[in-house]
């Protein structure tokens, strides 16, 4: 499933007076490109101190001064497995936060920039596979898991209409890179470097490229 499903998903179902909240790195991306701020909706990130982990601690804190309106972070599966003991907070304090983890086992944004501005294959990038459905559950709070797009919308709508905290475990392609809006011809030179170097899973990303342009195109 590609990341932006769940995103552009999940604004179809967000209100709005929604507060949300996203990590750094490749999460601000998705969540900014597709989540819409109309009504009184708020939207908070760390900006340019690039703080993994900010979004669960900035829900928290957004549902305790607004216990009325709907709370939702949007996270990373690095970010997350950094701080979940807040998980339990949730749970104590029966907070009514929704916590979207996209999971795809990787640092993303240090993977892509490790390709894009240095030319190099990921390194010491990848991530102990954590279900964290299932910690949500043993923490005391409702978890879904999330595999197919086909399913995006009822597991959204599910976990969101749950009375209380819940978390929804979001799996995503790895090789789905945050593309800029302008590809400049150094960032080109570097990708094309990078995957000629070594770079896991180069002709699976070639090939997400490929099929982008193709689309953009049509």
């Amino acid at each position: 499933m590609k990341p932006q499903v769940v995103t552009w998903t999940l604004n179809k179902l967000l209100a709005d007076d929604a507060i949300i909240s996203a990590d750094s790195g490749t999460i601000a991306t998705w969540a900014a490109r597709y989540i819409d701020i109309r009504g009184d909706r708020q939207f908070s990130l760390s900006g340019t101190l690039a703080t993994m982990a900010n979004g669960l601690p900035y829900s928290i804190g957004a549902a305790i001064a607004y216990p009325n309106r709907q709370v939702v972070c949007i996270v990373g599966d690095g970010g997350l497995s950094m701080l979940m003991a807040e998980l339990a907070t949730l749970a104590k304090y029966n907070l009514n936060v929704k916590v979207i983890v996209i999971k795809n086992d990787v640092l993303g944004m240090i993977k892509w920039e490790q390709i894009v501005l240095e030319g190099n294959p990921q390194f010491g990038v990848q991530l102990q596979p954590i279900n964290f459905s299932c910690v949500a559950r043993d923490c005391g709070i409702a978890g879904f898991r999330l595999e197919d797009p086909k399913q995006a919308e009822s597991v959204l709508r599910e976990a969101i209409l749950h009375p209380g905290p819940a978390l929804v475990e979001a799996v995503v392609d790895p090789n789905e890179p945050p593309m800029p809006g302008r590809v400049n011809t150094e960032q080109a030179l570097h990708f094309a470097e990078a995957l000629a170097r070594g770079q896991k899973d180069a002709m699976k990303i070639i090939s997400t490229v490929l099929k982008d342009k193709v689309r953009e195109v049509i």
